[in-house]
C-alpha cells in the first residue's frame, strides 16, 4: 500500500444499496492474496498479502450541505474508489460528489465500478446505473464488474476488482484461485464422434451469438440426459439430509453469531470457508474440515429458506467440493466420493435451470474431473470408469466455449486439458493418441505465450507442455524429438525460476527435467554427457531442502527417481557397491512415502524398479518386507493397461521367476509401440522380445 494511504479502498454507495456495500467490504477484506504473488512489484506498487483496510461510511448525509471532513479525509487517504452502481447510486447527490472529489485528488484512474442493478448503457434514464459524475470526469467506459448471476457473478467480480486494485492481470488471480481444482483437472478423449463433430462446427463456424447459444444449450441437453446415470446419485443433495444430523442448539448458536455480526447466512458461510482455506494452506486438514462443514451448514440453511436462490445452491455445491477435496487429501476416498458426487449433482441441477450459463457448464467439467481423479486413486483397476468421466468433462469444457467463445479464460484451459488428456491416454497405453494430445497442448500454450510474451507464467505453462510432449516422444522411441522438446522446456523453466526464485515446486520440476535430459543424453552424446549432467544434479540435491513439509511426498518421490537413475547407470557400469547404496536409500524413502500415502501409484512402481535393481545386484529378490509392498499386476487388466505399470510388471515377473508373464507383459507393450530405450534394452537383455 502507498505509505500516504490509510485505506486500500473507499466504498461509495447509495444507502439503498447498503447490503451490497457490506458484502463488498467483506469480499475485499477477507481475500487472501496467493502467496506467490505477494511482494511482486506492479505498476501500482508492491502486492500485499491482504487488501485492507477498506473504508465504508455508515452515516446518513441527507442533512449535510457538503461532504464532511471525515469523508474527505477518507477519500484523500484511500488508494482506490469502489463505486457500487445502481439507479439509486446514479441519482445520489453524495455518490456523485464523492466521485468528483476523488477525481480532484488526481486519482481518476483508480475508480472501479461494481454493477448491482440497472443498465450501464442505454436510453432509459430510470435504469441507468452509472452516476453522471463519471462522464463528467472523463470515465465514459469505466472498468466495471457486474455481480449479477447472468453476468460476472460475485466470485469473478471480486477477482476483477482486486486484480485491478493491485495492478495484476485477472488471469493471474483466477488461475491461482482455481489451483486447487486444477490440481485434479484431467481430460480424456471425446467419447462420441457425433458430439465431437457438433462441437467443432459450433466452435469454429462463423455463426451468430444466438445460434451459438442454441447450439450450446442443445449440447447441454444432450449431455445432461446421460449425466444422471453416470453420477449414480444415491441421496438427493437438495433435500439437505445432513442438516438433521446437526445438533439443533449448535445450529442456533452459529446462526445467532452470524446475525450478531450483521452477516447474512451466505456471507457467514464464505467467512468460514476462508478460515478453512487458511487452515488447509497450513496443512491443518482436520481443523479445515471443521470450518468447511460449518460453511456447508450456513449455505444449506440459506438454501433451505429460499429454494429459488441459485446463488445459495451454487455455494452449497462449492462447499461440497471443499469437503470432498479435504477428505481426498486425508485418504478417505469413500467420503470424498460422496461429496464430489453431490457437488456434480448440484451443478447438474444448476445447469438444468440455466443451460445457457457457461460458467456453470465449466463447473461441471471440474466436478467430473474431480470424480475421475478420485477414481484413479480409489480404484486403479477400472481405468475405463475414469476415462468415461474425463471424456464427459472435456465435452462440458468444450460446450462452455461454445456458449462463450470469446472467453479467454475458457480458451486458456484447453492447453492444460489436452495435457491431462494425454496422461489419461497413457493410462491405457495409447501412446499415439497421447502424442497427438501433447502436440495440441504445446500448440495452444505456444499460442498463449505468443499473445503475451512477457508472461512468465505462460513460459512455465509452455515448459510443462513441452516436457510432457518429450515424455511421450521418449516412450515411442523418438529420442531426438524428446531431447529437442526437453531442452526448450528446461530453458523456459529456468527463465521462470529467475523471476520466481522461491518457487520450490518449480525448482523441483526443473531438477526432474534435467535428470531426464541426462538420461536422453546417453543416446545422443554418450556416457560422459550423462555423468556431467548427473554430477551437477548431485550438487543441486545436496542443497535442496528435503524437509519441505508442503511437498514432502512429492520431493521424496522426485529424489527416488534421481537415485534410481544413478543406480541404473552405476549397475550398468559394473559399480555394484554404489548401485546397492543408492537402492537402499531408495527403499527407505519409498517405504516412508507409502506409509504416509498408502497406494501411491508412482511410489509403488518405483519400489518395483528398486527391487529389480536389488535382484540384479544380489542375484536374489529383496527381503520379504519389501516384496510384500509390491503392487499386483494382471496382464492387460486394470492398472497394468498403463505403459509404465506394464513395464514394471514385466520386471517384477522376471525377478520372481515368472518368465512367461514377463514375456506377456513385454509383448503387450511392444504391440502398443512402447519403444522407450531402457525398456528395449531390458527386453532384449533378458530375451523377452525379438526384432
Amino acid at each position: 500500500m502507498n505509505q500516504a494511504s490509510q485505506y486500500k479502498a473507499y466504498i461509495s454507495y447509495s444507502h439503498n444499496n447498503e447490503r451490497w456495500a457490506k458484502w463488498l467490504l467483506h469480499a475485499i477484506e477477507s481475500y487472501r492474496v496467493p502467496r506467490k504473488l505477494v511482494g511482486m512489484t506492479t505498476k501500482v506498487g508492491e502486492v500485499p498479502a491482504r487488501v485492507r483496510p477498506v473504508f465504508r461510511d455508515r452515516d446518513d448525509f441527507s442533512s449535510a450541505a457538503d461532504l464532511g471532513s471525515t469523508v474527505k479525509n477518507a477519500l484523500h487517504s484511500s488508494e482506490n474508489l469502489l463505486l457500487i452502481c445502481s439507479p439509486d447510486a446514479a441519482k445520489s447527490h453524495w455518490v456523485n460528489e464523492e466521485i468528483r472529489e476523488f477525481s480532484r485528488l488526481g486519482k481518476t484512474d483508480r475508480i472501479f465500478c461494481v454493477i448491482v442493478e440497472g443498465e450501464p448503457e442505454g436510453t432509459n434514464a430510470e435504469l441507468a446505473c452509472f452516476p453522471p459524475a463519471l462522464a463528467e470526469i472523463g470515465l465514459h467506459e469505466p472498468l466495471a464488474a457486474d455481480v449479477r448471476n447472468w453476468a460476472d457473478g460475485k466470485h469473478l467480480s471480486r477477482l476483477k476488482l482486486i486484480s485491478a486494485m493491485l495492478g495484476l492481470s485477472l488471469d493471474q488471480l483466477r488461475r491461482r484461485d482455481l489451483q486447487k481444482r486444477q490440481k485434479l483437472w484431467a481430460i480424456a478423449a471425446v467419447s462420441s464422434i457425433a458430439l465431437a463433430a457438433i462441437l467443432v462446427v459450433a466452435v469454429t463456424s462463423r455463426i451468430s451469438a444466438e445460434q451459438r447459444r442454441i447450439s450450446g444449450e442443445s449440447l447441454v441437453g444432450y449431455k445432461l440426459n446421460e449425466l444422471r446415470t453416470m453420477l449414480k446419485v444415491t441421496d438427493d443433495p437438495e433435500k439437505l439430509g445432513r442438516l438433521s444430523r446437526w445438533n439443533k442448539q449448535e445450529v442456533s448458536q452459529l446462526i445467532a453469531q452470524a446475525q450478531a455480526a450483521d452477516l447474512s447466512l451466505n456471507d457467514a458461510g464464505l467467512i468460514w470457508r476462508d478460515e478453512g482455506n487458511d487452515l488447509y494452506a497450513e496443512g491443518s486438514l482436520i481443523q479445515a474440515m471443521e470450518k468447511y462443514q460449518q460453511s456447508w451448514l450456513f449455505f444449506a440453511e440459506d438454501y433451505r429458506r429460499d429454494k429459488q436462490n441459485l446463488d445459495s445452491l451454487f455455494e452449497l455445491g462449492q462447499a461440497e467440493f471443499y469437503i470432498g477435496q479435504t477428505f481426498y487429501d486425508l485418504g478417505d476416498f469413500a467420503k470424498a466420493k460422496t461429496a464430489f458426487t453431490d457437488y456434480a449433482e448440484i451443478t447438474r441441477r444448476l445447469i438444468m435451470r440455466q443451460p445457457e450459463n457457461a460458467e456453470w457448464v465449466l463447473e461441471m467439467a471440474y466436478a467430473l474431473t474431480n470424480l475421475g481423479s478420485l477414481q484413479d486413486r480409489d480404484n486403479v483397476n477400472h481405468p475405463e470408469r475414469r476415462l468415461q468421466l474425463l471424456q464427459s468433462a472435456l465435452e462440458y469444457n468444450q460446450i462452455a466455449l461454445v456458449l462463450d467463445p470469446e472467453n479467454s479464460f475458457y480458451q486458456s484451459e484447453l492447453g492444460q486439458s489436452h495435457a491431462f488428456l494425454a496422461d489419461a491416454q497413457r493410462g491405457v497405453c495409447d501412446l499415439e493418441g497421447a502424442l497427438e494430445s501433447r502436440r495440441q497442448s504445446v500448440a495452444l500454450e505456444q499460442q498463449a505465450l505468443d499473445a503475451d510474451d512477457s508472461s512468465v507464467e505462460k513460459m512455465r505453462n509452455l515448459a510443462w507442455a513441452l516436457s510432457g510432449y518429450s515424455i511421450v516422444s521418449a516412450k515411442l522411441g523418438n529420442t531426438d524429438e524428446a531431447s529437442h522438446s526437453l531442452r526448450r522446456a528446461i530453458s523456459l523453466m529456468k527463465a521462470y525460476i529467475k523471476q520466481y526464485p522461491d518457487d520450490t515446486q518449480a525448482a523441483l520440476v526443473l531438477m526432474v527435467q534435467e535428470q531426464r535430459m541426462a538420461e536422453l543424453l546417453i543416446q545422443s552424446e554418450g556416457i560422459t554427457a550423462y555423468q556431467k549432467a548427473m554430477g551437477e544434479l548431485v550438487q543441486q540435491w545436496q542443497s535442496f531442502d528435503l524437509n519441505n513439509q508442503t511437498f514432502s511426498v512429492e520431493v521424496s518421490s522426485a529424489r527416488v527417481g534421481y537415485l534410481l537413475s544413478r543406480a541404473w547407470f552405476a549397475e550398468s557400469q559394473g559399480d555394484s557397491r554404489l548401485a546397492a547404496e543408492l537402492v537402499e536409500e531408495s527403499f527407505t524413502l519409498l517405504i516412508q512415502i507409502l506409509d504416509k500415502a498408502p497406494g501411491h501409484r508412482d511410489a509403488e512402481n518405483m519400489l518395483v524398479d528398486a527391487a529389480f535393481y536389488y535382484w540384479q545386484i544380489n542375484a536374489q529378490p529383496p527381503p520379504q518386507p519389501i516384496l510384500e509392498r509390491l503392487p499386483v499386476y494382471e496382464i492387460e487388466k486394470g492398472r497394468a493397461r498403463a505403459c509404465i505399470d506394464a513395464g514394471m510388471a514385466a520386471k517384477k515377473s522376471l525377478m520372481l521367476g515368472d518368465r512367461k508373464s514377463a514375456i506377456d507383459f513385454s509383448g503387450y507393450l511392444l504391440e502398443k509401440s512402447y519403444y522407450e530405450e531402457r525398456f528395449i534394452q531390458f527386453c532384449k537383455s533378458y530375451a523377452l522380445c525379438t526384432g
